[in-house]
């Protein structure tokens, strides 16, 4: 096997198969491929359309690449593809937040934003979390307070191979699938929304592939990477055998317009006001950002404990943030990696 073969199937439009996939990245991983042969790569796999064994072969060797630190049982990551240009602000951070405040473990694994206005890293800046920490460092913090941020930057440093020619090529690629498939922690159960379906299923399917346990992808009926509050919501389920499911709106939700921010200082600011509720309000932006935090927060909560309903779940999540317990837990966090 050589990259020339890969290139000769792939221009050809034919598809990779697990082993030849890792080949692949191995040699990108390894900085062995000339910028025009990573771009007839990219582009032919792009025009094509990835396969699962080819994003999870991929993803695989992304794994092998990466510093690993050492995982907590029962954790969970949730987090999404990114690059719905919906400019919503960060729910799946929040929303793991929210689901480490009820004792579950979440080793979030995040970036800074590509396309739309605040990443993860971005957001959480801005509530004063300190991002850049050494592994050993991440790895306390997952173990002492279930709640950890592993930053990608840090922990993918064989991507500085791949990066700055992702860039110049300027098109989605197969690595915009990879990264939520690359947690270094190596949970065993994730959550992961992408905005396009079709790719939703296939993203579980390499889960699966990858040995995950469980894995719930999730797709909005208007391109987001997280559930929708206004519009139905595309559920590949790997418990389901991936078959497409719909999980619909519930009424009086409120409206996804609330939801959209211009920077990491704005979803920061929306955060906090969130966490800092004691009930129930009739303000219509914040209903609604309560309401996606929460039901997002639902879907990882049932992921962790398959025997609660996500009715039940919407009202653990709405709880722990009345309570006190996600700006608690938010508060743990700061004061954790400031600290270290």
């Amino acid at each position: 096997m050589n990259i020339q073969n890969i290139i000769n199937k792939v221009s050809s439009g034919t598809d990779l198969d697990f082993e030849e996939s890792k080949f692949c990245m191995n040699e990108i991983m390894s900085g062995q491929l000339l910028p025009s042969q990573f771009g007839v790569i990219m582009a032919s796999l792009a025009i094509k359309g990835e396969t699962f064994e080819e994003i999870a072969g991929m993803a695989a060797v992304m794994r092998e690449f990466s510093i690993k630190i050492k995982g907590k049982e029962n954790a969970i990551d949730v987090c999404g593809t990114g690059g719905s240009g919906l400019k919503w602000l960060n729910i799946s951070t929040a929303s793991a937040i929210v689901v480490a405040s009820y004792g579950i473990p979440v080793a979030k694994h995040g970036n800074r934003a590509a396309s739309g206005n605040s990443g993860s890293a971005d957001v959480l800046e801005e509530l004063g979390i300190k991002i850049s920490l050494e592994p050993k460092v991440v790895e306390k913090c997952l173990h002492e307070i279930d709640l950890t941020f592993i930053f990608a930057q840090t922990f993918h440093p064989s991507m500085k191979y791949a990066a700055p020619l992702r860039k110049e090529i300027g098109i989605r690629t197969i690595f915009n699938f990879l990264g939520p498939l690359t947690n270094p922690a190596n949970v065993k159960k994730q959550i992961i929304g992408t905005p396009n379906k079709d790719y939703a299923k296939k993203i579980a399917q390499a889960g699966k592939k990858l040995e995950l346990d469980r894995i719930i992808t999730i797709s909005g009926e208007s391109g987001a990477d997280e559930i929708e509050i206004d519009k139905n919501t595309y559920v590949f389920d790997s418990k389901e055998n991936f078959s497409e499911n719909i999980f619909e709106s519930r009424k009086n939700l409120g409206s996804s317009r609330h939801l959209e921010v211009k920077s990491p200082k704005e979803s920061a600011k929306k955060i906090l006001s969130c966490f800092n509720m004691k009930s129930e309000s009739s303000d219509e932006e914040k209903k609604a950002i309560l309401n996606s935090i929460s039901i997002n927060a639902a879907m990882a909560l049932h992921l962790a404990e398959e025997n609660k309903s996500i009715d039940e779940c919407f009202q653990i999540a709405k709880e722990n943030i009345f309570n006190g317990n996600a700006l608690k837990k938010l508060d743990q966090l700061k004061d954790f990696t400031n600290r270290s």
